[in-house]
């Protein structure tokens, strides 16, 4: 790699890069709640993003994290923008393996020409929700589960309302989502939290979620005790996620289920991209070769590999002669 991973550590006793589950008792209400320390700080600070970009990143990744901690099995969720924007496509994925921790990491594409046009402070429409723009979610649990991918249109003034507005076409469920990612006024590293809370089904499948008064007020009180939350709490690293929830449903009583533990990974290696460089032909192999090699950048992470010509033919050779590949999905750039 040409570029030095940057490590930052986690103080010690910290709860941060965690994602908490949780109930409210006597309540037809779950909910998470997610707080980003060195992870989203690594993943920003590995791009030179305009502050207003890599806050909204920071709110995809929290996001994510927080979607992909409902898999049930080992996979991948992706949740990824398209528009016309400044900022045409922003993109995270949750990775879940054997080991029960999630793997996460995010990169956005960015119009430099048009990006300067929305001067220092651009909202979230200006930047993002531009027209003909939609998000998508995709669940991916491997070969042996189907794919399901769902969309909506980028509607709203917030990541928050985009995601609210998808659970409430796509799956149908009642929502309330805070995310928010800013720097550390001591530290200056970037830091990210959300809170997420959403009404269950009662009764056979099909049924209204809402059945009378009471749970409609018991969903409502929920909501509005959720939206209470402030700022700083959603990113305090003093406040840990389980003190967050007593200040929030106390009254009520909240119950917490395990946590689920996360860190900045991506699936790039010298050993996957090679594999992808051995599916081209000894001719293309010499066209994207420049300057004696054959560099290939990683969008997630910044890095960039460098191959030789003898070892991209290498690889071909063996590939052609019936060697096992394995493939690869990295976003990557080849010079």
């Amino acid at each position: 790699m040409s570029e030095t991973p940057i490590v930052v550590k986690d103080p010690a006793g910290s709860r941060d890069n965690e994602i908490r589950p949780f109930a409210i008792e006597g309540m037809d209400v779950r909910g998470r709640a997610v707080r980003l320390g060195t992870v989203v700080d690594q993943i920003l600070k590995a791009h030179d993003y305009p502050e207003p970009v890599a806050k909204i990143l920071g709110e995809l990744l929290t996001l994510t994290a927080m979607l992909g901690s409902m898999l049930k099995f080992n996979g991948i969720v992706t949740i990824q923008t398209k528009s016309g924007g400044p900022v045409p496509m922003m993109v995270a994925d949750y990775e879940l393996k054997e080991d029960g921790v999630g793997r996460l990491r995010g990169y956005a594409d960015i119009n430099a020409e048009t990006m300067a046009q929305y001067g220092k402070n651009p909202s979230f429409h200006g930047l993002i929700g531009s027209k003909n723009g939609y998000l998508a979610l995709t669940i991916d649990q491997g070969e042996d589960m189907d794919r399901y991918q769902g969309i909506v249109e980028l509607k709203g003034e917030t990541l928050s309302e985009v995601a609210r507005n998808y659970f409430q076409n796509s799956e149908q469920t009642p929502t309330e989502i805070r995310l928010r990612c800013d720097h550390d006024p001591v530290t200056n590293y970037w830091r990210a939290g959300g809170i997420m809370v959403q009404h269950l089904a009662r009764g056979e499948t099909g049924q209204e979620r809402i059945l009378e008064r009471n749970t409609a007020e018991e969903w409502n009180r929920a909501s509005v005790l959720m939206h209470s939350v402030k700022t700083e709490e959603l990113l305090d690293p003093q406040l840990t996620l389980d003190q967050l929830l007593y200040r929030l449903y106390n009254e009520d009583g909240v119950r917490v289920f395990d946590s689920v533990a996360l860190v900045h990974a991506c699936r790039c290696s010298r050993e996957r991209l090679i594999t992808v460089i051995s599916q081209f032909s000894d001719d293309d192999i010499d066209h994207m070769t420049v300057d004696g090699k054959i560099s290939v950048h990683c969008q997630f992470c910044n890095s960039t590999y460098d191959f030789t010509p003898e070892e991209a033919h290498a690889a071909h050779a063996a590939a052609a002669e019936g060697v096992p590949e394995e493939t690869s999905d990295e976003t990557s750039d080849k010079n």
